[in-house]
């Protein structure tokens, strides 16, 4: 009784990767625009021995802050977490979407056995009155009305799954042309990309 194509299988990208012993498992970003930080937590699967975990945030090529976790001995799941501050912070928003480079690098007993590269964008959703006392959604501490379409998701050929990039990267790019802020997801979830 369901209006839309049925679909089964591997829709999404799916791959394999060999990792070492002591290895991240995942990245937890959480960015803090009051505070112009951004706080790391990073599930760790770590030998016995001394380890550390460099952070590095960048802006383009250029690294712009870091710090390090040094893990003492122990095996087994961890979830070390750094918080770094962000100079002079480039807020994210619709209009300007500046994301920043995030890169963290696991050395054990002196040398690198893992690495991750990510990104992240400084904004605060929040929700605050007006003057007129209704409540609003923030965007970095500002009134921001959403306006955009419903997207469904799905493609002519191959219904979850998107011919190209260049198609995901259309979809966006005319929905900012048409002078929307927002694609609201609907029925599936979207790729990560």
């Amino acid at each position: 009784g369901m209006m839309y194509t049925a679909s089964s299988g591997i829709w999404q990208t799916a791959w394999l990767e060999p990792v070492p012993t002591a290895h991240m498992e995942g990245l937890k970003i959480t960015p803090d625009l009051d505070q112009s930080a951004v706080t790391v937590e990073i599930p760790l699967v770590a030998t016995p021995g001394k380890s550390t975990i460099k952070v590095e945030v960048l802006d383009g090529k250029k690294v712009v802050q870091s710090g390090e976790i040094i893990i003492d001995g122990g095996s087994g799941p961890m979830r070390p977490r750094l918080s770094l501050k962000v100079p002079g912070a480039k807020s994210w928003t619709p209009d300007s979407p500046f994301l920043y480079g995030l890169r963290l690098s696991l050395q054990a007993d002196g040398k690198k056995v893992d690495e991750i590269e990510s990104y992240f964008g400084m904004r605060k959703i929040s929700m605050a009155k007006d003057a007129d006392g209704v409540l609003r959604l923030c965007l970095n501490n500002q009134p921001l009305f959403q306006y955009g379409p419903l997207d469904q998701g799905f493609w002519p050929d191959g219904i979850y799954t998107a011919p190209t990039d260049e198609a995901l990267r259309y979809d966006i790019e005319i929905t900012k042309a048409l002078g929307m802020n927002l694609a609201r997801e609907h029925v599936k979830i979207e790729p990560d990309r």
